[in-house]
């Protein structure tokens, strides 16, 4: 969580006294400083019962300049919170990116409009005094620019009863994003932290240098040496939250296998020193000949909106891409789409269930965890992941990986040297199990590959798909932005071969050009904090051990 030290107007027109908050913002350990930039004569009118309190606490342009620069020297990052056109031109053109925005303009579709049309700028929306119809309609109409909405009670100091925290709640799991909570207490440590326990990403406290001083809003501010025990306080118990993930963590794994207890079959469960839990032998029951194949797909892409419901072939892309494995795979017991339980999927679990297709709705962030469930659920020995947003998937290498499965015994099967976008990923159940517990984080299991390929106890094996032409491998197929699927859609143009299922890898290798290739130049982030270079990731694969390769030529 993010901590913000809150000036407001506890400067009372003094400037060397806002720049003295600034530099003790910093001192006592702020994230970000924050101050209200208002020009007086855009803000209010001159009959308004506080203009002259404004106008005689106001800072000229030249002043707003001097403190950016200062700022910038002591290295605080400001937040400015512009209270009008003006201010917020003033704090833009200067070079802030994100800016916060009173409450009282929450309704102000003209403002929002304005700094919307920008482009590039980002918003902390305050939402003091506003109603649940009003953050609605500001969410629907500028939800793309909020980087944070502020809850906060207008009354100081707050009363215990009046913070309302789990308003927190609310807002994060109705609207899906970012909460603030702007603290008018003169609590240091209980209502912080309690606030951060609710998932708040940034906390918001006034500052002031004495509160003896009687300053403007003293009465909700934190004299230095307090809002340093507050950070300090939050700096230490943070590290309590951990993850919203419910696994094993690290120390526990060294206990597991001591307390859980084993099956031994016919209902018996006992702690042993060897043997399996329940869910291992159950899995070692698993036919190898059940083999299922998972269509790992979600609708929160940005990049493309509702991409794998995007028209391909015949039908959308996701069934085109389900049509084309049931009428071509001959190894694949099992196919069915693997989605989120979430409302913003339920698109894609009608689409299925309204033409009658095989569909399971799992967890939302962990991919292991839903391929997992549904090669449990079908007792398949191995299961497949297919990415919904690769329509072009082959179903002849599939069923070439589940041979290779079969005869070689390995936990991993996959295709090198073919374009993005063709090829899926085949695990064993088993060892899936195994890569699962191994795991500290299965919400970031979306990078699944990465944490095979790094395993040296996995047995993997793989097919090398040769082709003269050297940029075939780089060819993206695979659909995420809008030129992919302009791309894509080029290729199934030029095959040329209706239904869409019945195009073969030959069809499609013979009408790819270079025009569409990966940028190995661009980094890629995985877990953990590690960037790597695209062409560093695809070397990783082509150096990785194999306990058995297979050349794949087309001819």
């Amino acid at each position: 969580m993010k901590v913000i030290a809150e000036s407001a107007y506890n400067h009372q027109g003094n400037f060397d006294y806002l720049k003295k908050l600034a530099v003790a913002a910093k001192e006592a350990g702020a994230d970000f400083f924050t101050v209200q930039m208002m020009n007086v004569e855009e803000f209010c009118t001159k009959e308004y019962s506080k203009y002259q309190l404004y106008k005689d606490t106001e800072f000229s342009e030249t002043q707003w300049k001097d403190l950016f620069k200062y700022c910038n020297e002591i290295g605080i990052p400001l937040i400015p919170c512009t209270l009008e056109k003006a201010s917020f031109d003033l704090a833009y053109d200067f070079g802030y990116r994100v800016v916060k925005i009173h409450g009282t303009d929450l309704t102000n579709d003209f403002f929002l409009k304005y700094i919307k049309d920008k482009g590039d700028c980002r918003i902390i929306l305050e939402t003091q005094c506003s109603t649940d119809y009003e953050i609605k309609n500001a969410v629907a109409k500028f939800g793309d620019i909020i980087e944070c909405l502020f809850h906060g009670f207008s009354n100081y100091p707050t009363e215990p009863n009046e913070h309302n925290l789990l308003a927190l709640n609310y807002l994060k799991n109705r609207y899906n994003l970012q909460t603030g909570f702007a603290d008018h207490s003169l609590d240091t440590q209980i209502i912080p932290c309690m606030a951060m326990a609710l998932g708040c990403s940034y906390i918001e406290k006034h500052i002031t240098l004495h509160r003896s001083d009687r300053q403007f809003d003293y009465q909700v501010s934190l004299e230095p040496h307090e809002f340093s025990i507050m950070v300090n306080t939050l700096r230490q118990y943070n590290q309590s939250l951990g993850k919203p993930v419910k696994h094993p963590v690290k120390s526990e794994k060294g206990y597991r296998n001591i307390l859980f207890k084993k099956y031994f079959g016919n209902g018996v469960f006992k702690r042993d020193n060897e043997g399996k839990t329940f869910i291992e032998s159950e899995i070692d029951t698993f036919d190898k000949n059940n083999i299922t194949a998972a269509l790992i797909a979600r609708l929160k892409s940005k990049r493309l909106k509702l991409k794998v419901m995007k028209p391909f072939g015949e039908d959308e892309s996701i069934i085109s891409l389900y049509k084309r494995l049931v009428k071509n795979c001959k190894n694949i017991t099992h196919i069915e789409l693997a989605t989120s339980y979430l409302l913003e999927d339920e698109p894609l679990a009608e689409l299925f269930q309204q033409k009658n297709l095989p569909h399971y709705e799992g967890h939302p962030e962990s991919v292991i965890d839903r391929l997992l469930e549904v090669a449990i659920k079908n007792k398949s020995a191995a299961v497949f992941r297919v990415t919904g947003d690769n329509p072009f998937t082959d179903p002849v290498l599939m069923d070439r990986m589940v041979t290779i499965f079969k005869e070689q015994d390995v936990d991993y099967v996959r295709v090198n040297n073919v374009p993005f976008g063709v090829s899926a990923e085949l695990f064993k159940t088993s060892y899936l199990w195994k890569l699962y517990l191994k795991m500290n984080d299965p919400f970031v299991s979306e990078y699944l590959s990465w944490f095979v390929l790094n395993d040296e106890e996995c047995k993997k094996a793989c097919i090398e798909f040769e082709d003269e032409r050297a940029f075939v491998k780089y060819v993206n197929l695979s659909i995420d932005y809008p030129e992919d699927y302009e791309y894509a859609t080029s290729v199934h143009k030029r095959i040329n071969i209706t239904p869409f299922e019945d195009i073969t890898l030959k069809d499609l290798l013979n009408n790819i050009t270079d025009k569409h290739i990966v940028d190995i130049t661009k980094f890629i982030k995985l877990p953990g904090g590690i960037n790597i270079l695209y062409s560093d990731y695809m070397k990783l694969i082509d150096e990785t051990h194999y306990v058995y390769k297979e050349k794949f030529i087309i001819k």
